[in-house]
């Protein structure tokens, strides 16, 4: 007895709720159709269907049956699917969502090798700070964002980052060193439209400053560079800053209120990831990333 086929036959007849159209969807007489029926109910030693000249109906354990069935075929496509999509060769758009600084840094130097080994893969690339939302944006992946995006979305950690609060050496000169959290209240601040949107920021020993941004934005680079021209303190991913702290146009504000390290994530739809496209571009896009910027 071939299960499968007889539980496929069973699901189309569930259906259409009609051995003649479960036949014709099928390419098989509707007595083929009835028999499969016959010989599955007689192996399960129930009635799945309630059976008259008008309709056909199924019964309570036809039901739960039903149900069970249906997982069974989704899951066997779900596996063929998947070896198909290993012997595939990437192809296809690839819709892409990052912030400025990972487009930058670690997609844009990593495409034209990506480009000419996969050269059917075309590439739809988003730039955003604000985090979308995976499903309602029809994206693929987004790429480089601390905050969750979807709550059923799959998460890989790609490296690791913290805050700091830093601002320029004249903004400094001209309204003070802060030598203590709660000398933050008289300062003046940059902040990011996202991050701190209620003006406040929590330290690691739990004392909130509340503050009054003096500027609010909603790209990182431009909070960085408002700070170097003395506009004001900013909370910012040390990769943001890493140059400008080197160089010296910034310095780290209240350096031994060390903030958390925290990780920065790429995200994807549950069961994408072996599609090659999107396979092939995580692999690429993440491989030798430093693990902390």
């Amino acid at each position: 007895m071939n299960t499968l086929l007889l539980m496929q036959t069973f699901c189309k007849v569930a259906e259409y709720r009609s051995f003649h159209a479960a036949a014709n969807a099928l390419g098989i007489s509707p007595a083929a159709v009835s028999k499969q029926i016959t010989s599955l109910e007689d192996a399960l030693g129930v009635t799945l269907f309630e059976r008259t000249t008008r309709k056909v109906a199924l019964t309570v354990i036809g039901e739960a049956y039903y149900a069970e069935a249906q997982a069974v075929l989704l899951a066997l496509e779900q596996s063929n699917n998947l070896i198909a999509g290993y012997k595939a060769q990437p192809e296809g758009l690839l819709r892409v969502m990052s912030s400025r600084y990972f487009a930058e840094h670690i997609i844009l130097p990593r495409m034209p090798s990506f480009s000419q080994q996969y050269p059917k893969v075309r590439l739809d690339l988003q730039i955003a700070e604000e985090v979308p939302h995976l499903l309602q944006e029809g994206l693929d992946v987004v790429f480089g964002m601390s905050t969750a995006v979807a709550s059923n979305a799959v998460q890989k950690k790609i490296t690791t980052t913290r805050y700091v609060l830093c601002a320029s050496p004249h903004y400094l000169q001209q309204y003070g060193h802060p030598k203590r959290i709660d000398d933050l209240k008289l300062h003046r601040f940059i902040t990011h439209k996202m991050r701190t949107p209620n003006g406040s920021w929590t330290f690691p020993g739990g004392e909130t400053v509340v503050f009054e941004p003096a500027v609010y934005v909603n790209d990182a680079a431009t909070m960085a560079a408002l700070a170097v021209r003395g506009m004001g303190l900013a909370f910012l991913h040390h990769y943001q800053v890493a140059q400008q702290l080197a160089d010296g146009q910034l310095l780290e504000v209240l350096p031994e209120q060390r903030l958390p390290v925290i990780a920065v994530f790429l995200y994807y739809h549950p069961g994408r990831f072996l599609q090659p496209k999107i396979k092939s571009w995580v692999e690429a896009m993440t491989r030798d990333i430093p693990a902390f910027l």
